[in-house]
């Protein structure tokens, strides 16, 4: 049993896009804090799952004499080609808003949706980038801050190919923000989905009876203390909670159902209702485009941008060609013209 509920309980009532067993994680994290046992950086990712900080576009280009992709220190500069760099932005760990609060409860790992926001416009800005990889490992997260990321992927797209690369695990928070991609790739193996909403009103009172101690609300407004973990929930408290998480199950699947360009129905009837799915199956339901990893996703962009250059550098020379030829049938022309007015 937990040495703090009413802290646990804290951590737990906001509403969350997030897999159960991940919460529990950061709940336990807080805990061990308040404790005086400050986790390692190491301890903290083994518990999560998660790896490094992140959010900070990578920018990767190919070098066209050996075929490789190499990474860049920094974007593009005065004497940079445009359209030849891809700019990887990684979402990796729980997903939150801030950047403090990244720290605070997710550790190095955790992904905060300001950085990613910032990375994004950055690269849309950046005439050397021709396209954008979202590189998600991600349980989900706090739904603040998601929607509003979302809905800048979704409108960026329009701008520059943005594709959301599952490297391996795209839920709940991570997969609304999967889902507003031009394209969703799933590596072999991959998982997809988790789509909802919850939040957990734990009711502590007897385990605070049993502790020996009493805690008693001062507060004004009616609904002020409503659902504090010092007392059952009542159905009317109970009411409001639902409904609050109703409204943003409602913009989740709505986003999802905008992003993938199916029904809403479909969404919430189908796919969109809370499991995780593997990538054969996410790739049938249309939650998921193709099956591919990371390294091919980057190439294909790479070939994809190649491509267009030949064909529009055949294109120039087509039109060259074709404009040498009408200049110098002007000339026959004019030539013959003379001739004439000779005669």
């Amino acid at each position: 049993m937990t040495n703090f509920p009413h802290l646990t309980a804290a951590v737990v009532q906001h509403p969350w896009a997030i897999m159960p067993d991940r919460l529990q994680a950061i709940a336990e994290v807080i805990e061990r804090r308040v404790e005086g046992y400050r986790l390692s950086r190491e301890e903290i990712a083994a518990l999560k799952g998660e790896r490094q900080p992140n959010g900070v576009a990578t920018y990767f280009s190919l070098d066209t004499r050996s075929g490789l992709i190499t990474p860049q220190a920094a974007a593009s500069n005065a004497n940079s080609n445009a359209g030849t760099v891809i700019a990887v932005i990684s979402v990796f760990g729980i997903i939150a808003q801030h950047a403090s609060q990244v720290d605070d409860i997710s550790g190095p790992g955790g992904t905060s949706t300001e950085r990613v926001s910032d990375s994004l416009k950055k690269a849309l800005a950046d005439p050397s980038v021709s396209s954008i990889v979202l590189n998600i490992d991600s349980p989900g997260g706090n739904v603040s801050g998601v929607q509003a990321l979302a809905n800048e992927i979704f409108k960026a797209r329009g701008q520059k190919p943005v594709v959301a690369q599952v490297n391996s695990l795209a839920a709940s928070a991570a997969y609304w923000i999967a889902s507003s991609a031009s394209e969703i790739v799933v590596t072999p193996g991959g998982l997809v989905g988790s789509i909802g909403v919850y939040t957990l009103h734990q009711d502590v009172s007897k385990a605070v009876d049993k502790a020996g101690l009493k805690f008693t609300f001062i507060s004004a407004g009616k609904y002020k203390v409503e659902g504090n973990a010092f007392e059952p929930l009542s159905s009317e408290a109970a009411k409001a909670s639902q409904a609050m998480i109703d409204s943003y199950y409602g913009n989740f699947t709505s986003d999802v159902a905008r992003g993938r360009g199916v029904p809403v129905d479909q969404v919430r009837n189908g796919f969109g209702q809370g499991r995780v799915v593997k990538d054969n199956d996410a790739v049938k339901a249309k939650m998921a485009d193709r099956i591919g990893t990371l390294d091919s996703t980057i190439k294909g962009l790479m070939t994809r941008k190649s491509n267009q250059g030949s064909r529009q550098a055949s294109a120039h020379a087509a039109g060259a060609s074709a404009a040498d030829a009408d200049a110098d049938a002007l000339r026959r022309r004019r030539h013959a013209l003379r001739s004439l007015g000779g005669r």
